[in-house]
């Protein structure tokens, strides 16, 4: 069990950062809160506040996410050119050749300004952050004071109670001797209704603080978890509740991004590998919005919540990076980046270099093949629909059925020449 205090590991410095980053923002909206004349404790200060950290964690790995998306949206246009160096070097295993495709290769992304690895690492940079997220809204005790500070008042109470730990175990058996305060103070946080009037009935409405009793404090942290009628404690669970709509939501959102993530048009050069890699793109793109929703249903709703507002975020991302690329000029693209290539080869005394446009010479070749066997097709497929149509209308033996065949000979030598 991760504790709210001592989550260590390699995501600690990162945790901790958006942790302080999360605890500001609940500190600002309180602020705000107490001055509007309502209860503060009934304002859904830490739904709003997994929002706005969303947002704002989401801007600060603004250029990471750009470029990872840039580099998708130039691997739609690249993918031909990489493709056709495989065809030309498919059957050739020599040293010789296998050292020329990787060079051919290599020009091909130093032509578009990238590398193979650059979608890649992007991705593990974001990685470490993008887990550490999930650890803060997970634990929220941990990484927010003034929560902390409400749940160990709390705790410390029950925990001065005579057999406490027989008491507190009628609504969480796995509560022990050796349980710690950390582990009280996460286990008060995440009661439900129901739970917390076990507790009272096990406990007694006891004094927490002076002012405040037991079911005093368990209102203040139910109201601040209270999201418009849905406890972000919970999970919706597999049954029918207004909280479902959170992993609906969720799908919803995920298909959204999904959909705008997809590349478009697409240069097709027959490779099955290709294909395969297609059909298992679109798999995933079918499953993850899918396995949004299940994790949203079993998970507490706060993490839907995240998972949502991050997903609204990225299609606004994905929306500015589809503009961006549709409107950029390639050809002016590539040569900035082959100047930028021959501007470091010039430092180390080198000579410049060429892009060989060989790839993207096969590939027009491609693409003409390609729009004469779809002008075949839809030649062939007019010519079957009248043929069709005459031998329907005709009867047998009649001028028009021996019109017919006259027709159909003549078709079958004209398609006969057209091959040859």
């Amino acid at each position: 069990m991760t504790l709210l205090t001592t989550q260590g590991g390699f995501l600690k410095p990162f945790a901790w950062v958006l942790g302080w980053i999360f605890n500001g923002l609940f500190w600002l909206i309180f602020l705000i809160a107490d001055l509007l004349p309502v209860d503060v404790y009934s304002v859904p200060i830490i739904g709003i506040s997994v929002i706005l950290f969303t947002f704002v964690t989401k801007a600060i790995m603004l250029p990471l996410t750009i470029k990872q998306q840039k580099f998708s949206k130039l691997s739609n246009i690249m993918n031909p050119e990489l493709q056709a160096i495989q065809a030309k070097y498919k059957d050739k295993k020599d040293n010789a050749s296998v050292m020329q495709m990787q060079a051919e290769t290599k020009a091909v992304y130093e032509k578009y300004g990238t590398s193979p690895s650059g979608g890649c690492l992007t991705m593990l940079i974001q990685l470490p952050i993008m887990f550490a997220l999930y650890r803060v809204i997970y634990k929220i005790p941990g990484y927010v004071s003034h929560i902390k500070e409400l749940c160990g008042g709390v705790a410390d109470k029950l925990m001065g109670c005579p057999n406490w730990v027989s008491k507190f175990a009628q609504v969480d058996s796995s509560v022990t001797e050796a349980t710690t305060r950390n582990e009280i103070i996460d286990k008060v946080y995440n009661l439900s209704g129901s739970k917390w009037e076990t507790l009272r009935d096990a406990f007694g409405n006891i004094n927490i603080d002076g002012t405040d009793r037991l079911m005093d404090k368990a209102a203040d942290i139910q109201g601040l978890n209270n999201f418009f009628g849905i406890s972000l404690i919970e999970a919706p669970g597999w049954r029918l509740s207004f909280a479902l709509l959170i992993p609906i939501l969720a799908g919803i959102t995920q298909w959204l991004s999904v959909k705008l993530s997809e590349n478009k048009n697409k240069v097709n050069v027959g490779s099955q590998n290709d294909n395969s890699m297609g059909n298992s793109m679109k798999v995933m793109n079918t499953i993850m919005p899918i396995m949004s929703v299940v994790f949203c249903i079993t998970l507490p709703s706060c993490v839907g919540i995240y998972w949502i507002a991050s997903s609204v975020f990225q299609i606004f991302v994905q929306l500015y990076v589809n503009k961006k690329m549709d409107n950029i000029d390639v050809e002016k693209m590539v040569q900035e980046n082959i100047d930028k290539v021959n501007a470091k080869r010039a430092k180390k005394g080198l000579p410049p270099k060429k892009i060989t446009n060989t790839a993207t010479s096969y590939v027009e070749q491609v693409k003409k093949m390609e729009a004469r066997e779809a002008r075949k097709t839809e030649r062939d497929k007019e010519i079957k629909e009248s043929t069709n149509y005459y031998n329907s209308s005709a009867k047998p033996g009649s001028l028009a059925a021996k019109a017919n065949m006259v027709r159909m000979f003549n078709e079958k030598n004209n398609n006969k020449n057209d091959k040859e």
